[in-house]
């Protein structure tokens, strides 16, 4: 409760980064310290604040992530054309992701704050370091975000965002076709799942 408060006393004294909503195509890659092994893939992300997303991947598999901040859904599809799908339903809350709560925190600014202090690392890279509080709340250690150019500040010259996990795991999102306050409808943010599709738990 006080890291939300001190997040919400913060927004105040900083200007805006992150706008209302954003849609980009992604190269993903899924790097794990411990077993050395990277996973690559690529999709699209369509995002509006606050906690409304929709995250697919289209390679290597199709997946869909999707909440409205009331209710998330993860859709997997099959891996061969008529078998069955499975989907998963929760509450927002408990089918949160990180990324939902990384671009969230990002209405924060991009300067140094109460979760976590901002250092320009030189060559468009920002350096995002959070306190310990705040990586425990928040699954973040670390988050780098590189820019088009080493002048650049701004959320829509945004190229690449690296998070780093207190586990040791890293995760990467390569931006491509980045679009500022697109009009989304509601219903992007609602899932129906495709016939054929097995609920689990």
């Amino acid at each position: 409760m006080k890291i939300i408060l001190m997040l919400l006393i913060s927004l105040s004294a900083h200007a805006e980064f992150l706008p209302q909503s954003f849609s980009a195509k992604f190269e993903q890659e899924y790097v794990s310290l411990l077993k050395g092994k990277t996973k690559k893939g690529e999709g699209s992300i369509d995002y509006r604040y606050p906690s409304n997303i929709r995250f697919e991947t289209s390679t290597p598999s199709q997946v869909i992530f999707v909440s409205n901040g009331v209710k998330a859904w993860y859709y997997r599809a099959p891996f061969i054309e008529g078998e069955e799908g499975e989907i998963t339903e929760t509450s927002a809350k408990e089918g949160s992701s990180v990324y939902i709560k990384f671009f969230d925190l990002l209405k924060n600014g991009l300067t140094s704050n109460a979760l976590y202090d901002v250092k320009n690392a030189g060559d468009g890279m920002h350096v995002m370091t959070f306190k310990a509080k705040a990586a425990k709340e928040f699954g973040i250690k670390e988050a780098i975000l590189t820019f088009n150019s080493a002048k650049d500040k701004e959320f829509s010259e945004l190229k690449k965002i690296d998070l780093l996990f207190p586990d040791g795991k890293k995760s990467s999102l390569t931006f491509s076709n980045l679009k500022i306050n697109p009009a989304m409808e509601a219903s992007k943010f609602n899932f129906q799942a495709p016939p054929k599709t097995k609920k689990t738990n």
